[in-house]
């Protein structure tokens, strides 16, 4: 099933294994448990990824943490792409100067939208609740025997991410099968739940109550809005990348079907998360500002700046329900 992937994987002796922007859980564990399976089988990996002060502090806790950084080769033989679905979302660093220079590319992808062209191999299954759920059948089918704690670790920490410790709606047969065979390898999934769903900072929680308190209700109720202002971040001593997973709080809500979460990068971006349920597409809503993402999760960015920025993210999201039925 994965030949080509395989094939590529044994030929190869350097390879260079590619994060995207703001990579989140499921990016990151599957960069680290890539790195460390093919060490396992003797290859010479690096991890890159384009801004290190991209990476979430909780995700420190993954095995290998510490080894991702920028590529040590000017060349390698094989440029691995993971969790993304277009060139554009590797950086312009990697995409441009780095994965280019590799003497073959492969991407490794979940989502339902984008272009993977940009590589010479593809593997892409939308239906996968997470990319950590077919590293798992592609390390399966390459040498199951290089599994071991660590890999198991960062692929499961990948899978809970992505499908909410196994709530979503993504999560189907294939990634419970998956979740129990990483268990057996001795994974402590109540360690990697504590701490990247429960634990938070005493800064998280102060920035989470104050936008919280503002957030706005749409369409009837079915809509969700929240906003985070730079001086949100500055006066409780957090940044954008402390966003991550206040939005759930607002699609939990008895009645909401669709939130937006818009984070302030500059005084001319806007960060916009969007999470969906109940039939309803986050993706859809996302790609009219040109973003993407899967039916329940989906992101874009909007560059204009403080409330014209808003106020036109809630009149599209208004527009938007109009047409749910």
């Amino acid at each position: 099933m994965y030949e080509r992937i395989a094939g590529a994987v044994h030929a190869a002796e350097t390879i260079a294994v590619f994060m995207h922007v703001r990579p989140d859980g499921d990016c990151v564990g599957s960069a680290l448990a890539t790195k460390k399976f093919l060490s396992n089988l003797s290859k010479k990996v690096d991890v890159y990824i384009e801004n290190i002060g991209e990476l979430r502090k909780n995700l420190a806790i993954l095995p290998g943490f510490d080894s991702i950084g920028k590529p040590k080769l000017k060349k390698y033989d094989l440029g691995i792409a993971l969790d993304c679905a277009t060139a554009g979302r590797l950086g312009n660093a990697c995409s441009g100067i780095y994965f280019s220079r590799c003497a073959e590319r492969a991407v490794i992808d979940h989502h339902s939208v984008g272009d993977v062209s940009f590589a010479d191999i593809s593997v892409k299954e939308p239906a996968a609740a997470s990319t950590t759920q077919i590293l798992f059948k592609i390390f399966s089918e390459i040498d199951a025997s290089a599994i071991d704690l660590d890999v198991a670790t960062c692929l499961y920490a990948g899978l809970i991410t992505d499908s909410g410790a196994l709530t979503f709606s993504n999560t189907s047969e294939e990634t419970l099968w998956v979740a129990l065979e990483l268990s057996k390898y001795g994974v402590d999934r109540n360690f990697l739940i504590q701490k990247l769903f429960k634990e938070e900072r005493p800064e998280v929680f102060r920035l989470k109550i104050r936008v919280l308190s503002r957030a706005e209700f749409l369409c009837g109720g079915k809509c969700g809005f929240i906003a985070f202002r730079s001086e949100d971040f500055a006066e409780t001593g957090t940044t954008d990348l402390d966003t991550e997973g206040i939005i759930n709080n607002i699609i939990n809500i008895e009645g909401v079907v669709l939130a937006i979460a818009a984070s302030e990068k500059d005084a001319n971006c806007f960060q916009v998360s969007v999470r969906a349920k109940n039939g309803v597409s986050a993706a859809a809503f996302t790609e009219i500002f040109g973003g993407g993402g899967h039916v329940c999760a989906a992101g874009c960015r909007i560059f204009k700046g403080g409330d014209e920025a808003l106020e036109e993210l809630k009149s599209a999201a208004e527009r938007f329900m109009e047409g749910i039925k």
